[in-house]
């Protein structure tokens, strides 16, 4: 059997062992390689438990056996090869499930509650162990997208966007458990799709079926904007329906050709937006001019940006996940494609805490925990919705969370390995 010499490393101290190369068959796979990390450990020190190690080389973890994956990344096999190993991360469990009677279309959520926004027009407030805490009724139609604006004991403000064309700003007094309307944004000629709050909490960007992304203020006043009356809405009925002062937007960004589909502040001033016309462009708030475009052959479905990798990832309707650098000069240039998914990829979501992982979710009715070292294959499928995944979220705190057209929105413990924590 064909041997190779491999040399093998680790950051974790705790599971270190001698830095010398090893003869180990060519045909050895991860579970070869981790029995081989155990009994060197063993050797040191007689009390070790069994560990389950991952294996990198040239920073892409190893899923098949190593001279095949040597033979694909062209790895010249008479070489010492260099090994990393780091814990293996333990799969994702499903917790609770949270019911709405309708399709779930966004998620996001704090260190103490879920919001959640659905096409039974409403949107709700869970408790991170899935209890409901409020119900809030106010669109008259479907709940597109939700958000929070501000978070504090007293009171939050929370932001909802309808298929109904309007915004609606909340405030939600927790203590009490009481939820008013503030303002109704109204602007959008089509569906508001996606809404995304400044870090300051200050402004907010929407993005619609119209084409248009509107930048509005966050901030509560109690005075009313004029909005201009188009001849199809009768006024007086606008007026008697509405909930909240009306609001206008302070800037409207027009350039995409088809709807916008997602949006981000990729910094303070600075917005990335994803749209059907199968490009991603990237604004300057202040200017309200464009500063890229990224280019892509197929609609965006959604983007979500990592300040840990400085890298943006979308999905798209023929099912890859691809990672981009929104300051490139070359916009055409994808970084990485994460192939797995055999539907239309809705939704993805970086680890707020590890710069390599990032979750999506997809028609497929799966959600995939990546590893961009390993684009091949994800580190774990989690299915179990029942029906189209429609979005995704990933709290601080390890939590995973998915919603769909199920009605439900799981959440999914997940804790990265001690070893690679902070990685």
């Amino acid at each position: 059997m064909a041997q190779l010499q491999a040399r093998f490393h680790t950051e974790n101290e705790k599971y270190a062992v001698d830095n010398v190369p090893f003869s180990i068959p060519a045909t050895s796979e991860i579970t070869d390689l981790s029995n081989i990390i155990n009994k060197l450990l063993e050797a040191k020190n007689e009390d070790h438990k069994y560990v389950e190690f991952d294996f990198l080389i040239k920073s892409q973890f190893l899923r098949m056996s190593l001279a095949k994956h040597m033979e694909m990344e062209n790895i010249p096999t008479e070489e010492v090869v260099e090994i990393e190993y780091v814990e293996k991360y333990t799969a994702p469990q499903p917790e609770e499930y949270m019911l709405h009677d309708d399709w779930i279309s966004s998620v996001e959520a704090t260190e103490e509650w879920i919001l959640t926004g659905s096409y039974d027009k409403t949107l709700r407030i869970w408790s991170l162990e899935g209890k409901p805490i409020i119900a809030i009724a106010g669109h008259i139609e479907a709940v597109k997208d939700v958000a929070w604006v501000k978070k504090d004991s007293l009171s939050c403000l929370l932001l909802s966007a309808s298929m109904d064309q309007t915004m609606l700003l909340w405030e939600w007094n927790a203590e009490r458990n009481k939820m008013k309307a503030l303002h109704c944004c109204r602007g959008h000629a089509g569906s508001v799709d996606c809404i995304a709050v400044n870090s300051s909490g200050t402004k907010f960007c929407s993005g619609s079926w119209d084409k248009m992304l509107k930048i509005w203020s966050a901030v509560p006043t109690d005075e009313e904007d004029d909005v201009e009356e188009s001849a199809d809405r009768p006024r007086k009925k606008q007026k008697t329906d509405q909930l909240g002062l009306t609001r206008t937007p302070i800037v409207t960004l027009s350039g995409h050709n088809e709807a916008v589909s997602s949006v981000l502040w990729s910094d303070t001033e600075e917005i990335c937006s994803a749209s059907w016309d199968h490009t991603i462009r990237v604004w300057d708030v202040e200017t309200g001019g464009l500063k890229s475009t990224l280019t892509g052959n197929k609609v965006f479905n959604c983007i979500a940006y990592s300040p840990l990798c400085r890298r943006l990832a979308s999905g798209s309707t023929d099912r890859h996940i691809r990672l981009w650098d929104p300051r490139t000069k070359d916009g055409s240039l994808v970084l990485l494609s994460l192939t797995s998914h055999t539907g239309w990829v809705t939704s993805v979501k970086w680890s707020p805490a590890q710069e390599q992982q990032l979750i999506s979710g997809s028609l497929d009715n799966l959600v995939k925990l990546w590893d961009t070292r390993s684009c091949k294959a994800p580190l774990y499928d989690l299915a179990a919705h029942e029906d189209k995944v429609l979005c995704v979220d990933w709290t601080e705190a390890g939590l995973l969370l998915s919603g769909g057209a199920d009605n439900k929105l799981y959440s999914y413990r997940y804790s990265s390995s001690a070893s690679d924590v902070g990685a």
